[in-house]
């Protein structure tokens, strides 16, 4: 069981005092194998956390660990420093964390620190990456492949060259992408064979992970203009997402998501925006992402995206309605159900 540095440990008691935080615990002794009770003082208030001391800051790691606490217990993360990837992960998720640099999210009953894009000096015990801490993932590329498995979890056996070429990564992706869920626990090595295991959890983690990492990676427009009346070309490859996926469940949809395949080409980005009268709005109904993946087509529900995704989508979109669908979908939808 590896402790916080004793170095670490001092900058950490020094971030959390700058922002009028007093532990009421010993930071010294945090580990990153189990979160330990570590009451903090803010303005005359006690916090009960659990804590636990991550070099690498992972937000899939701190996912897992959040699951071994109680619901009223917020985990405390402290580290070297966070990505802001992580950080955004965490902060969906309610997690909690500073670094030594500064970077910090704690937000409770009357209390609310978001400190983001401090690059001050790193100690130097955290210079070099530990071999053992497993990669993540829920980077965009990773978590493209992550998707496939889902979908179709026969995959995790198959060629890697076939898992890259479903996936629209590289080979050397593909290989990144299974030995970081192998390392983590959600590949199963059989002698030569491989499988999936975990599959439920790992639809949550990478959910969790989807509106910061993948779902901010792909999107190539945000735009407004009308979700009914729209048109794509007859050869032009595309599936629907979001709440237009699921009219049994919403009945007057509000907003579109539309994965279009080739919407890297501007020209044809342009046309499509041509044609259906949609203008560039930050604030829009209709988002626009890139259809990574090759040859998953949901029984009897042609263009539109795998259920995993529209999962994914609907939860993003972190309106009230959407969020019940999301809710409904994970409990009773067979494709997110039985894994």
């Amino acid at each position: 069981m590896e402790t916080i540095p004793a170095s670490a440990a001092v900058e950490i008691e020094h971030q959390l005092a700058k922002y009028g935080i007093q532990p009421h615990g010993d930071v010294s002794q945090l580990n990153w194998s189990d979160p330990v009770p570590l009451a903090l003082e803010v303005g005359g208030q006690i916090v009960d956390t659990a804590a636990l001391y991550m070099p690498e800051m992972s937000a899939t790691a701190a996912l897992r660990a959040a699951h071994s606490i109680p619901l009223d217990v917020p985990l405390f993360v402290v580290g070297s420093r966070i990505h802001a990837s992580s950080a955004d992960t965490m902060r969906t998720r309610g997690i909690w964390f500073i670094d030594e640099v500064g970077n910090a999210y704690l937000r409770g009953r009357g209390l609310l620190i978001d400190v983001r894009g401090q690059r001050g000096h790193v100690s130097v015990h955290s210079g070099a990456r530990d071999k053992s801490s497993p990669a993540n993932p829920f980077t965009p590329k990773r978590a493209q492949v992550v998707l496939v498995l889902l979908y179709e979890p026969a995959l995790a056996d198959a060629p890697l060259r076939e898992i890259a070429e479903r996936s629209g990564v590289s080979l050397g992706m593909a290989k990144d992408a299974i030995d970081a869920l192998e390392h983590i626990g959600f590949v199963e090595q059989l002698g030569s064979r491989r499988r999936l295991i975990r599959q439920g959890e790992l639809l949550d983690l990478w959910a969790s992970a989807y509106p910061a990492g993948l779902g901010r990676a792909n999107r190539l427009a945000v735009v407004r203009g009308d979700v009914y009346q729209w048109a794509m070309p007859a050869e032009l490859d595309f599936a629907v997402s979001g709440e237009c996926a699921v009219p049994r469940l919403i009945r007057n949809p509000e907003s579109l998501v539309l994965y279009i395949d080739g919407g890297r080409d501007k020209r044809l980005l342009r046309s499509l925006m041509l044609t259906n009268r949609w203008h560039n709005d930050p604030h829009g109904n209709i988002v626009v992402r890139d259809l990574f993946w090759r040859d998953l087509h949901p029984t009897g529900q042609p263009n539109t995206a795998p259920v995993q995704l529209v999962y994914a989508d609907l939860l993003a979109s972190r309106e009230s309605r959407q969020l019940e669908v999301a809710d409904e979908m994970r409990r009773n939808n067979e494709g997110l159900v039985e894994i």
